[in-house]
């Protein structure tokens, strides 16, 4: 073979070569861009809720201490942690956006905080603030502790709405109890028993208007082989 038969037959395998890599290369970038694309498809299946802290009755639950709405909030946002349809964020006043608007005097001292509930107009304004799809205020609707039976009983009430109409989608009214039993346990122990069982309820609530949540709660469980 020829000394430029010899080059030639090199430079076809080199842009053989070379051809090679960039179709390698597309194959890689366009693989990339499905995932990419599947990921933004299931982030945007998610939708943003903001949970405002509970109010709460002044006569029936009197005796709940005042940041317990915030509690019954903050333990919301945790049981609705693994959903699949929302993506719940806890409203506080020290979240930038509000503070930006405060600043801004485009919202006062006084429509950042409670109640949110009773005067729903905040909410709406703050969710919108947030950017949120949808939000949810609730207040305790009632709270009593039997010192003879040692047992304490909770109701909770809470409205999921629509951020950009302001249309309640849903109400929601749930109840938790608790029972000392033969235990010596204190009326805050007690307390904290029955809040929880009522958030888990609302919780389960909330979660069966995601259709994306009532979808994955059922289908079935993958067996470890």
């Amino acid at each position: 073979m020829t000394k430029m038969g010899k080059r030639q037959v090199l430079a076809c395998v080199i842009l053989c070569a070379m051809l090679a890599l960039v179709l390698a290369a597309c194959c890689d970038a366009a693989l990339f861009g499905l995932i990419k694309s599947k990921g933004k498809a299931e982030a945007a299946a998610r939708q943003s809720l903001v949970i405002f802290p509970f109010d709460k009755d002044p006569d029936a639950a009197a005796n709940v201490p005042d940041d317990f709405g915030q509690s019954v909030a903050e333990y919301l946002r945790t049981t609705l942690a693994n959903s699949k349809g929302y993506a719940a964020l806890l409203y506080t006043e020290r979240l930038m956006p509000v503070q930006r608007a405060k600043n801004d005097n485009v919202v006062k001292d006084q429509d950042i905080k409670l109640p949110f509930f009773a005067d729903r107009t905040k909410a709406d304004k703050l969710a919108g603030i947030l950017c949120s799809d949808y939000y949810v205020v609730g207040s305790v609707e009632s709270y009593s502790y039997d010192k003879d039976k040692k047992s304490v009983d909770i109701a909770l009430k809470a409205d999921l709405v629509l951020t950009k109409t302001g249309k309640v989608m849903q109400e929601f009214m749930v109840g938790g109890s608790a029972s000392a039993g033969n235990q010596a346990m204190e009326e805050d122990e007690l307390c904290s028993i029955a809040a929880g069982k009522a958030v888990e309820a609302l919780g389960e609530k909330i979660l069966s208007t995601s259709s994306v949540d009532v979808k994955a709660a059922t289908q079935p469980k993958k067996t470890k082989k």
